[in-house]
This record gives C-alpha cells, sequence and structure tokens, in this order.
C-alpha cells in the first residue's frame, strides 16, 4: 500500500501545481544506499523519488537519482555525479562550504542544484543554487526551504530572478525518464503545445 501525501504538505502542492508520471516514479533501496551516502536524505526526497522519480521539468530542470534506473551508463547524472560537481565548482566559485553541497539537479543551462547540509538531520537542509553565467558570489543562492518546496516554487515560476520561461504550453510538467525515451521511440515531442498522451 502507497503511503499519500501528506495533505498540505509540500509533495502535495506539487502535485496540484505538476502532474506526476501515472506510472509513479523510482523504486529506491534506502538502506542499501547508507554506506554510498552516509549522510542520507530528506524525507520529501525520498517521497519526490517514489511519486514522480527521476526526470525533467519542462526540458530545463532534472532532478537526479541516488542509483540510476535509466541510463545506468552515466554516472554523472546520479545525486553522487552532481555533487562532485557541485564540490567542484564551489572550490572555483568562492563557495564558503564546497563540503556541505549535496548536489540533488541541474539544468540545461548547467546550473546546479544542492542541499546545503549543515545539520546531521537531512529534514533540516535548506537548498542552494548555483547559477553558471553569474559571477560569484551573486551565482550562489541559498533558500531556507527543502528541495520540494523549491520545485513548487519552480513550478509555480516563482523564481523569476533565476528563470523565466516561455512555453507553449500552461503551467509546469515533468516527464520521467524512461517516458521521456519512449516519447522519442514513438516521434512525439513532449514539450509541445500539444496535451500528452497516455503510455
Amino acid at each position: 500500500m502507497q503511503h499519500q501525501p501528506t495533505p498540505g504538505g509540500s509533495l502535495a502542492r506539487l502535485i496540484s501545481l505538476v502532474a506526476p508520471p501515472a506510472r509513479g516514479g523510482n523504486t529506491v533501496e534506502w538502506r542499501s544506499l547508507s554506506e554510498r551516502y552516509p549522510r542520507g536524505f530528506p524525507d520529501d526526497y525520498k517521497e519526490f523519488m517514489r511519486v514522480y522519480g527521476q526526470g525533467l521539468f519542462d526540458d530545463f530542470l532534472v532532478v537526479c537519482p541516488p542509483v540510476q534506473e535509466v541510463y545506468p551508463n552515466d554516472p554523472g547524472a546520479t545525486v553522487e555525479g552532481v555533487t562532485g560537481d557541485a564540490e567542484l565548482t564551489a572550490e572555483e566559485e568562492e563557495y564558503d562550504r564546497p563540503e556541505l553541497l549535496i548536489g540533488w539537479g541541474r539544468t540545461t543551462e548547467a546550473d546546479l542544484l544542492c542541499w546545503r547540509a549543515d545539520s546531521p538531520d537531512p529534514n533540516n537542509w535548506g537548498t542552494v543554487i548555483w547559477r553558471r553565467h553569474w559571477a560569484a558570489p551573486e551565482c550562489w543562492s541559498y533558500f531556507d526551504c527543502g528541495m520540494v518546496e523549491l520545485l513548487c516554487r519552480y513550478a509555480a515560476r516563482d523564481l523569476p530572478e533565476h528563470w523565466t520561461f516561455d512555453l507553449p504550453y500552461a503551467g509546469a510538467r515533468f516527464i520521467h525518464d524512461r517516458d521521456d525515451s519512449r516519447f522519442m521511440d514513438l516521434g512525439i515531442n513532449p514539450w509541445g503545445a500539444e496535451a500528452l498522451p497516455e503510455l
């Protein structure tokens, strides 16, 4: 039996803004990842992986899984891979504590999205965005909220100082990586003006 999102919680709000994949997200054995990821993960990320999984918002913002289900030959497209990029970038771009960054996403403009792991409790971590085309230190932005709450702000277009959009459809879309591959095989552009067919 699947757990339902907490009414009024950030995941429930995101679902009201962006439809999740009909076939659900990723299946992750979290306990088996404790050695690979000793700092753990926030609960909202675990729930996001269950409901949405790895994939892409608006052909722009990528959310990475802890372990690849769709692209096993792309180790960079995981939390581990993005974290390595974030730590290297932080050392080069004047971030105060590079070792605190754990990457969970990126954009097609090569921006990075991370947690700032400054608490032993992952549920207390804030989020950090690094903008590639901005100069340090303004390229770093901190948000005192979790990943899913930041995605809610993204979906509601409440981050205009970071990203603006001119999309052929209303609202925001999320496509799981496995469905993106299927749309490509069918010759369907999931980012066009037409409503998406069910797969």
